[in-house]
């Protein structure tokens, strides 16, 4: 299991406080790029530009969502694709991949979707999948249950604001967290699976 984690104090802490896991099962932002208010908004020009100038650091990114074409973006980064519209977004996904390492992101808001976890399970089955935006403890055993290879988490799964400022109960969420996404969840995938030798992570 892979984690990325949007841009956020949380990412800070990491960087700061498990630099270790830091490109091996963590990818804090800058190296996960999740730019949920642009890409909701629209703005998808100025998420590509942002993603071209962080393409040295980027490792994991979103491609655009809602976007029914075939962008020109940096080849070695990993992209989720966030999936709306399963039919729609499963025909677009089949042309990325043809292009990028890509892979289809679950969207845990059932606002932001038309189908059922069977559903995007059955569609996507035996390719690697992500769980878009864990940020609850249902969220997060679901994304551990159904064996997905990685998924982004959000501030609220560490609890409420002033938790996360407390540094020495963070510390021992992220701890308690790790402990749990390390767990063997039936076959575990190594993290060269997922990125190029030649990545000098």
């Amino acid at each position: 299991m892979i984690v990325g984690i949007g841009r956020s104090p949380i990412a800070d802490f990491i960087i700061k406080y498990y630099n270790e896991y830091v490109g091996k099962a963590l990818y804090p932002y800058p190296l996960f790029l999740d730019d949920k208010k642009l890409l909701l908004q629209g703005k998808k020009a100025r998420y590509v530009q942002r993603l071209w100038a962080n393409k040295n650091v980027t490792k994991i990114a979103l491609y655009p969502d809602y976007t029914y074409e075939i962008l020109n973006l940096p080849k070695h980064i990993l992209y989720i694709l966030p999936i709306h519209d399963l039919r729609k977004d499963y025909e677009l996904y089949c042309k990325l991949k043809e292009k990028y390492n890509i892979w289809p992101g679950y969207a845990s808001d059932v606002k932001y979707r038309n189908y059922s976890l069977e559903d995007f399970l059955e569609e996507f089955k035996g390719e690697k999948l992500w769980y878009l935006g864990v940020s609850t403890k249902t969220e997060l055993k679901e994304a551990l249950m159904f064996n997905f290879q990685g998924m982004d988490v959000t501030g609220f799964l560490f609890g409420k604001n002033e938790d996360r400022k407390n540094a020495l109960k963070l510390r021992r969420m992220l701890t308690d967290f790790l402990k749990q996404v390390s767990k063997p969840q039936g076959r575990q995938s190594s993290i060269l699976e997922f990125f190029p030798l030649n990545w000098g992570v």
